[in-house]
């Protein structure tokens, strides 16, 4: 025996439209909340960060890495402002991290240049590529 049961909804043009507009919203904050996992940079163990830098075309000397623990300031000064400019470059913005403490590692590239990585609770929220020169050059993580 098969027992079948139908259900009709009459939904007007408003109603409708209304389902929709919460489905479609629904989807494109789940979208946001995926999307911003899987732009975060893993940075919690030296063979993350070391990957990290080679996707970007770099050859770090991971042996001789050292690194050194720091508070990003609550309020930024104009070389923290400037400094922030270049992370922006590459996708990064210390500014959410303000007053919170992070990590520099530092690897050694080629003669006399460096990798930084500012790492906070695991996660790369930027960095640089700097000359060690008294008057050296500064430029973004960005892949060669």
């Amino acid at each position: 025996m098969v027992i079948s049961v139908k259900f009709f909804i009459t939904l007007s043009k408003k109603s409708l439209a209304v389902i929709l507009a919460v489905l479609v919203i629904a989807l494109v904050i789940t979208g946001q909340a995926f999307s911003a996992k899987a732009g975060r940079i893993d940075g919690s163990t030296n063979a993350l960060r070391v990957s990290y830098l080679k996707g970007l075309g770099l050859d770090p000397n991971d042996s001789d890495c050292v690194s050194k623990e720091i508070t990003i300031p609550q309020s930024f000064s104009e070389v923290y402002q400037s400094y922030n400019r270049l992370q922006k470059k590459a996708g990064f913005d210390l500014s959410r991290y303000k007053g919170r403490s992070a990590t520099v590692y530092t690897y050694p590239l080629t003669a006399g240049t460096v990798a930084n990585l500012v790492v906070c609770d695991g996660e790369v929220i930027g960095g640089d590529i700097a000359e060690t020169a008294l008057n050296g050059q500064m430029k973004p993580l960005l892949k060669n």
